[in-house]
């Protein structure tokens, strides 16, 4: 007698438009799933849901067998706006919330917004950080409305993932959930990253971002949690020590408070820094690889996956050691103090000189690097899954 697949529905608004990190773990995340026999229906909430498939990333609309779509007709601002979020978070549990989910959903996973509050399935969150709870300076002001509902409702779901050790425990100490309900599924990476790019892909990339010189190379959206100050202020320091022999790659979308760094990265240097808003996925590989250096100094990440996808493609990794980035790279990268801009400077020097060094963390990384699979994340979730809907 053939066991009935699990129907889970996932949320997919972090998928809609470009996106960023939110929406490479709901994308991975849908894929890897389909190959542990789960039945993965893709949910969003839009009163004009034609409008919002046409924005959803086109992989996952490419996908084959295709992923169902479901959408509910409650407008956005009903579940997610500020205002709709600090009614939520006060709904008082005796009084059963609206029903918006379809009917024959075994459990809905909520990817980041803590909604919708479905009693008549079980539901799973993902907590990938609380950054605004901790440090609201780094953030703006919605996103620690956002946080701040995850605070509130997180302890009606069934059961809570985080992506990272240092998230697990800010859940625990912010939402007073039962350990035993908090699990940590660390997130992946897309295992052709580990191939080797051909010198075709680098020399093209290298012309398309005018970087005809040795570089360092940073992903990072340009917001003051990021730390590109400071990073600016290394390289600025590394060159006055040793030479301006490398560039400064910084690579990120446009973010709130980046007034602060744009004068910054105009000031002349000695050495030059080049600023690229957006490049396509398919540019990354050999932009990391290309790369004499990869360096991530955040103050804050839920896990950070950029020092992550730096050493699959075996590029040597500066990154910072605090909350989440010592897990994931272990002790295959330099960890330094964020906070300081002479230790920053200091672990590029030694990487862009030291060639046993940075030979060593190449080896080093891409070891590492293989073990974050998004098979692996999809094989934790489900278990998370089974547990939530109680079937163990």
């Amino acid at each position: 007698m053939s066991i009935r697949p699990m129907r889970v529905a996932i949320d997919v608004r972090g998928c809609i438009g470009q996106g960023a990190g939110l929406s490479v773990y709901t994308a991975e995340l849908v894929k890897a799933l389909r190959g542990f026999g789960v039945d993965v229906a893709m949910w969003f909430a839009a009163r004009h849901a034609d409008e919002v498939r046409a924005r959803l990333r086109a992989d996952l609309l490419a996908l084959k067998p295709k992923v169902s779509l479901m959408s509910s007709r409650v407008p956005n601002v009903l579940l997610y706006s500020p205002r709709a979020l600090a009614v939520w978070r006060r709904w008082p549990r005796w009084l059963p919330p609206p029903r918006v989910l379809p009917r024959g959903l075994d459990l809905y996973h909520a990817q980041y917004w803590p909604l919708p509050l479905d009693r008549g399935v079980p539901e799973v969150l993902t907590i990938h950080d609380m950054i605004a709870l901790r440090h609201p300076e780094w953030c703006i002001p919605d996103q620690e409305v956002v946080h701040r509902s995850i605070q509130a409702l997180a302890p009606r779901f069934a059961h809570v993932m985080t992506d990272s050790e240092a998230t697990r425990r800010d859940v625990l100490e912010l939402t007073g959930i039962e350990p035993e309900r908090v699990t940590t599924v660390p997130l992946g990476v897309n295992q052709a990253r580990l191939r080797e790019v051909g010198e075709d892909e680098r020399a093209a990339v290298r012309e398309r971002y005018g970087l005809s010189r040795p570089y360092v190379l940073s992903l990072a959206t340009r917001e003051p949690r990021k730390n590109l100050g400071r990073l600016v202020d290394a390289y600025d320091l590394l060159c006055e020590r040793s030479g301006a022999h490398w560039d400064l790659a910084v690579v990120g979308a446009k973010g709130w408070g980046e007034d602060e760094v744009i004068p910054q990265l105009s000031t002349p240097r000695k050495g030059r820094v080049v600023v690229a808003d957006f490049i396509p996925n398919e540019h990354l590989p050999p932009m990391l690889a290309c790369a004499s250096a990869f360096c991530f100094v955040s103050m804050g990440e839920g896990f950070g996956l950029p020092p992550l996808e730096a050493m699959a493609v075996g590029c040597p990794v500066v990154t910072s050691n605090v909350s989440s980035l010592p897990e994931v790279v272990g002790d295959a990268a330099l960890t330094v103090d964020p906070l300081e801009v002479g230790a920053i400077a200091d672990a590029l020097r030694r990487v862009l000189t030291e060639k046993a060094l940075a030979n060593d963390l190449r080896r080093r990384g891409r070891e590492r690097a293989r073990g974050f699979t998004w098979e692996k994340t999809a094989r934790q979730t489900r278990a998370v899954y089974q547990r939530a809907a109680g079937g163990g």
